[in-house]
Order: C-alpha cells, then structure tokens, then sequence
C-alpha cells in the first residue's frame, strides 16, 4: 500500500475488486439514465394533468391568502385595499408562479423527447461502457486532473443521457487519441479506500432503485395502472374545482358582510 498518497497500483486480488467497482459504477450510471428516461416518460404521460392541478391549487392558494388578508383589515376596522391585496398576494406567490412555470416547461419538453430506438440504445450503451472503462473519474484520477480529458468525459456523460450514438462514436475516437497523446500504457490505479467506495455505490444503486423517479417504470409499464392514475388526478381535479368554488363563496360573503365590492380577477 502507497502510504503517501490515495492509490496504489493495482495488484493481486485487488484487480478483481477494482472490475467489480468498475461494474457498479456502470450498473450505476446505467440506472441513472433510466430513471431520467422514466422521469420523461411519466412527465409526457401526466404532465398536462399534473400542471392543470397544479394550477387550480395556485388559484385556491391565492383565494386563502385573499380572505385571510380581508380578514385582518376588516378585524381592524380598515377598508380592504384591493389594490394592496393583489399587490401582497402576487408578491407571495412568486414562487409558486416559478414553479408552475418549470412544470410547464418540462412537460413540454418532455412532449418533445424523442423515442430512441432499441439497437442506437444498446450501441450508445456499449460504447459508454467502454469509454468510461476508461476515463470514469472515480478510477482515473487523471481525468479530473487533465481538462481535455474533464472535457471530454462531461462530453460523453451528456452524450450518453441523450443517447447520442453518433456524438459517442466521434467522442471514442477523440478518447483515443488523447489516451494515445497522454501515453496509454500508465499503470492503472485503484484507491486505498475501495471497499468503502463499493458499499458507496451499492448504496447508491439502491437508493435509485428503490425510489422515484426509476420506481415509475413499473407504473409505465402497466397500462391499467396508468389510466387508473389519470383517473385519480381527474378526480383531484374536481376536488380543487369544487374548494375553489366554496373559497370563492367564503370571500364574497365576507366581503359582502363587511360592506366592500370586489372584482376579482383570477390568473
């Protein structure tokens, strides 16, 4: 063991614990991309439902704030000043705006996504696995030293989550020639610290496993699942509709009690 320093060259027994990390990582990243695809997927599939739910609950939210904000004026005996009302509410309501506003826009991205095609799939996968053989960072310590080699792994990351086989198979070429510049017979290295970084990364692929946005597949791949989901978020819809209608009910009668007209204008 190199006691100055994190690696060590690999030797013995050691190689065959540096392939299995090697293949967690991949196991890893592999499952990441899935459950990017998965998170696409469901967002193309629900997004336009989870977005009009999403802006109904704004809309009851802003009617709360409205009667509770009549509600401490008229407890003190002031007018309530529409104008400051609207200005308070749209005011406190800029993060939720902000977050409708991303919604909106990764449903539509995701309406836009492209379907990769099951043999461009598996292709861009081989040849990920081999680059990242290669240049993963958490192995290679010189790729995160080396800013050609930085460069082209975050190259190949972004390549491979788009399932880019073209942009890979021009990005082995470039890996190549850079190994080949950099001299590529240099010993292979492995950290001192490897069991630790394996239950890392098996805890890693768990978490992933286990949790959203990969636990979507299943619900994606069962069709009675999907429409029983949509049906559901129908129904919460219709839920928000009729909390709206008694929210706005609730704001007429006070403001009726208490003297004052309002117009109010919702979005």
């Amino acid at each position: 063991m190199n006691s100055s320093g994190s690696l060590m060259v690999v030797k013995g027994s050691r190689e065959e614990k540096l392939a299995e990390y090697e293949e967690l990582l991949l196991r890893r990243d592999q499952l990441f991309r899935e459950a990017g695809s998965y998170l696409t997927s469901y967002t193309k599939e629900f997004g336009d439902l989870l977005t009009a739910n999403f802006e109904i609950r704004l809309e009851c939210i802003k009617k709360k704030k409205a009667i509770s904000y009549c509600r401490r004026r008229m407890n003190r005996g002031l007018p309530v000043d529409t104008a400051g009302m609207q200005e308070e509410i749209e005011r406190e309501m800029t993060l939720y705006y902000a977050q409708l506003e991303e919604l909106t826009r990764e449903t539509e991205e995701a309406k836009q996504a492209k379907n990769v095609g099951a043999f461009r799939f598996e292709q861009a996968k081989k040849i990920y696995v081999r680059l990242a053989k290669k240049l993963h960072p958490d192995i290679y310590r010189e790729t995160s030293e080396n800013e050609d080699l930085k460069d082209l792994w975050n190259r190949i990351t972004a390549a491979y989550h788009r399932s880019d086989l073209d942009e890979l198979e021009d990005l082995e070429v470039l890996v190549r020639r850079q190994l080949e510049s950099l001299g590529a017979d240099a010993p292979k290295t492995v950290p001192d610290d490897l069991e630790r970084r394996i239950e890392r990364v098996e805890a890693q692929i768990n978490d992933i496993l286990t949790t959203a946005p990969h636990t979507y597949g299943e619900l994606l791949a069962d069709e009675v699942r999907k429409e029983e989901m949509k049906e559901r978020l129908r129904e919460e819809h219709a839920e928000y509709e009729e909390y709206l209608q008694n929210l706005t009910q609730a704001l007429e009668d006070m403001l009726r009690e208490g003297g004052v007209k309002l117009v109010w204008k919702l979005g």
